[in-house]
């Protein structure tokens, strides 16, 4: 009984110990797929596992980054931190003018002194191993202006181990041309996008002043890459544009705080009519518009009049109107008169005498009086 507890009691021990350093090999396991671990990295603090020792120039912490203006973060608070913020993001990270935040020359004499670091370095950051020196001098020395989640690495054993870390705000790094922070300057691990945890995490680490877990942020590529960072003067909370590649800067320039952006009004939105307005709305008919013939009336029509002059050599089914008839006296149009004939000049027959009621025939046509009455006249 007394070796079990023993034992136990060296078994809990050692376990807590790997924790509290941070260099279990299940913990790194747990952290790459997205486990519970989050260890808490203060500004000047190495962790566990560095890969060389600190190249960072100064330990100074920067102002907050709620002192400068900056862009509304995309996502929700949650206490792992997924507020997202472009790479690109001018604000986004600090430093003086200048001067690195990191001493680049030094992190690789670090690097390639030793060739199985470099080798594991190489292999977490996806270059070639002779690549390292031309990789680290071309990114960017800056200062994270706040709490920033990452994924981690050490070195242990001759590889490279993961885990989930948050950076403090003041942390020195070296940034990509996507804005990505590459590697951290205190313990020259190699930095990769943070994973996200399953669900709430155990931090390792006691947490700095200040630190708020829905504050702090994800950096995610920009869009394209840049050819300049627009960063916050940690001194005198200026702004600095700063080449990307440029490790000491040299070639830092002064810049004008960057304008807030003017937010658009949604063009779908209906321009509502006041009451008193002299506008007409489309679907209705203006008041002093006539109604077409063919709108349906509610008052009921009168009966057509059958026509009475319709032809009568015509089918009872035909309904054709009569054309070039001259309507008639109503007294004489039941009588069947004859066609009076034509007035002629010589003499004629006696016509037969008319049915009563049926007018008179016109009397025989006179010459006209005028140039052509002579040839009448023999």
């Amino acid at each position: 009984m007394r070796a079990s507890t023993r034992t136990y009691a060296v078994t809990f021990a050692i376990s807590a110990a790997l924790a509290a350093a941070g260099c279990s090999g299940d913990g790194g396991k747990d952290a790459t797929d997205g486990g519970r671990e989050l260890f808490m990295q203060p500004v000047a603090a190495q962790g566990p596992d560095p890969f060389t020792d600190s190249t960072a120039r100064s330990a100074a912490t920067p102002q907050p980054v709620t002192h400068s203006p900056q862009p509304s973060p995309s996502g929700s608070a949650t206490p792992q931190g997924t507020r997202s913020v472009p790479g690109g993001t001018p604000g986004l990270y600090g430093g003086t003018r200048a001067v690195g935040s990191c001493d680049v020359d030094r992190q690789v004499r670090f690097l390639t002194a030793d060739r199985g670091k470099a080798r594991a370095f190489a292999q977490v950051s996806g270059i070639a191993q002779a690549a390292i020196p031309d990789y680290l001098r071309g990114l960017t020395s800056v200062v994270l202006r706040a709490d920033t989640r990452v994924t981690n690495h050490g070195f242990r054993g001759g590889s490279a181990t993961s885990f989930q870390s948050v950076l403090q705000a003041g942390t020195a790094v070296l940034v990509d041309a996507r804005g990505l922070a590459r590697v951290r300057c205190a313990c020259g691990n190699p930095l990769k996008p943070p994973l996200a945890l399953k669900g709430t995490p155990r931090h390792h680490g006691r947490p700095w002043s200040g630190y708020e877990p829905t504050r702090v942020i994800v950096v995610t590529p920009a869009p394209r890459p840049v050819i300049s960072i627009v960063i916050v003067n940690i001194v005198d909370n200026t702004w600095i544009e700063r080449k990307t590649g440029d490790e000491h800067g040299d070639r830092d320039r002064v810049t004008k705080p960057p304008v807030p952006p003017t937010p658009t009004p949604n063009p779908t939105s209906p321009t509502p009519v006041p009451p008193d307005s002299d506008e007409t709305p489309s679907d209705e008919t203006p008041s002093d518009e006539t109604p077409s013939d063919e709108t349906p009336s509610d008052e009921p029509s009168e009966p057509t009049e059958p026509d009475q002059d319709r032809d009568r050599s015509q089918g009872p089914d035909a309904d054709r109107p009569d054309e070039g008839i001259v309507p008639t006296d109503p007294d004489t149009a039941s009588t069947d008169c004859p066609t009076p004939p034509a007035p002629s000049a010589t003499p004629q027959e006696a016509p037969s005498p008319l049915p009563p009621g049926c007018p008179s025939p016109p009397s025989p046509a006179t010459p006209p009086d005028g140039p052509l009455a002579h040839t009448f006249d023999n």
